[in-house]
């Protein structure tokens, strides 16, 4: 009895993780300290994570196209595609404290970097891209509620998606 318990509460506790961690979160521009884009970080295959960008700022920090009517490319990128709609993170699994083993892609430069997800704080998602052993970039990204975003992005239904990786 008390092993099927604590199996049970595993499973629990996975789930609540991964449930926890996914939804709406906001990047900033590094140069600019603006909004960039809001990614949909999303559960796929029984527990990995993937995240996908849904909507891209201008400028001025307003919404400029979604995954529903997508028009930024990403210029450097073979093929040239959408930015809305491109999956940007893929193949995260939880090790207790943090997602990892999965890969990040920089858009700009059409590079891709073993990634690192984590909250210390359910307002803001840490999201580190790693080249070797400890060479790398953490960003902080903000967690947006779906109740402030678009019609067009806040209803999505993410039950179906699977990443599909670049390189």
């Amino acid at each position: 009895m008390k092993k099927l318990l604590l199996i049970i509460s595993l499973i629990t506790c996975h789930i609540s993780l991964a449930s926890a961690i996914t939804g709406f979160y906001q990047t900033i521009d590094d140069k600019t300290n603006m909004p960039r884009s809001i990614v949909r970080i999303y559960e796929y295959d029984d527990g990995k994570i993937g995240g996908r960008i849904v909507a891209m700022y201008d400028t001025n920090g307003n919404i400029e196209d979604t995954i529903a009517a997508p028009t930024r490319r990403a210029q450097k990128m073979k093929g040239n595609p959408y930015l809305s709609g491109l999956d940007i993170i893929w193949g995260l699994t939880n090790d207790g404290k943090e997602y990892n083993g999965g890969r990040i892609l920089d858009p700009q430069s059409d590079s891709t970097y073993r990634a690192r997800i984590w909250q210390d704080d359910p307002t803001k998602l840490q999201v580190r891209g790693q080249l070797g052993i400890g060479l790398g970039r953490t960003q902080t990204w903000n967690t947006l509620s779906p109740a402030n975003l678009p019609a067009a992005i806040k209803n999505l239904d993410t039950a179906n998606w699977i990443p599909t990786p670049r390189n």
